[in-house]
């Protein structure tokens, strides 16, 4: 077992692309082609400086994960986010309207 230093992170924090790449196991061009999908947002001037909110985390680890384990694309796995949050708004649209009718 490996244990790393950290710290506590906000919603509002941003990371270095390099670090987010070795995190959810992306490389530098996946993660271009997520933000010119607009699946993620990028802030910074070229790929050292390149930064990405902590909150995209989540969302690119399942992506990383989708392209390694079921060999989709990028296009494939933003496709595949993009219908997992339609259905999690779905979700969340059904329990309000079975509460609103009890």
């Amino acid at each position: 077992m490996e244990i790393r230093e950290g710290h506590v992170v906000g919603g509002a924090d941003w990371v270095d692309a390099a670090e987010i790449c070795r995190l959810c196991r992306l490389d530098l061009d996946a993660l271009i082609e997520f933000a010119e999908l607009g699946l993620v947002s990028l802030r910074g001037d070229a790929p050292g400086p390149w930064q990405l909110p902590v909150a995209a985390l989540p969302r690119l680890a399942l992506a990383g994960r989708l392209m390694r384990d079921l060999g989709v694309n990028v296009s494939g796995a933003a496709l595949a986010l993009e219908l997992l949050d339609a259905r999690r708004e779905l979700e969340r649209q059904i329990r309000r309207l079975q509460s609103l009718a009890q």
